[in-house]
């Protein structure tokens, strides 16, 4: 088991990067009044076979040459069980992977989200590009309505008006404008 989920977000979006895609969607929904916790990654990438989707949670299944084992889908898989949810995984050859990942908000095995904000940083300057969406949601009893944040890289982009976001100075703006925002969805604020 991974110490957080943003690191899932991380190993389940490199699949999609060696797949592939030109562009990749994370979701992640808190929805505290349902007691539910999900994530979703999807691409557009050259999608899995059906050979390779019917054992994908076999830890021995891995399409990789360098190694025998992929544990990464296994894993998370394992953890949704653990906190009485479920993993889903979608494809169609040629047009792209759908990984649902669903679980008990409040259960004590699930491990915390973690820090979504480096998640992010890392993979929009590891591969500048693949177009990247990344929506949070949150629901509260506390809150009078969902609180949502999303972005985009081709929103930075355009706030960065074509500087690199690898520059040492906007890599830590921009990963203080994602932690802020996140935070603010987090406690009933809407993002951006």
């Amino acid at each position: 088991m991974m110490k957080e989920l943003a690191l899932h977000v991380l190993d389940i979006a490199e699949n999609s990067v060696r797949g592939e895609a030109s562009h990749i969607g994370i979701t992640i929904t808190e929805d505290r009044r349902n007691n539910r916790f999900a994530m979703e990654i999807d691409d557009d990438g050259k999608g899995i076979s059906p050979e390779i989707l019917n054992t994908i949670k076999d830890p021995f299944t891995t399409t990789r040459t360098m190694r025998k084992v992929g544990l990464g889908i296994p894993f998370l898989d394992d953890t949704c069980r653990l906190c009485n949810g479920h993993l889903d995984l979608k494809s169609t050859v040629g047009l792209g992977t759908r990984l649902s990942a669903e679980m008990e908000y409040d259960h004590i095995d699930r491990p915390p989200l973690g820090d979504m904000a480096a998640t992010l940083m890392v993979l929009m300057s590891s591969h500048p590009d693949i177009a990247f969406t990344y929506r949070h949601i949150v629901d509260d009893v506390e809150f009078s309505e969902p609180s949502e944040f999303e972005i985009s890289s081709g929103d930075l982009e355009d706030i960065l008006d074509g500087v690199p976001l690898t520059t040492p100075k906007v890599y830590k703006w921009v990963k203080t404008y994602l932690e802020e925002n996140i935070r603010q969805c987090e406690t009933g604020g809407t993002g951006a």
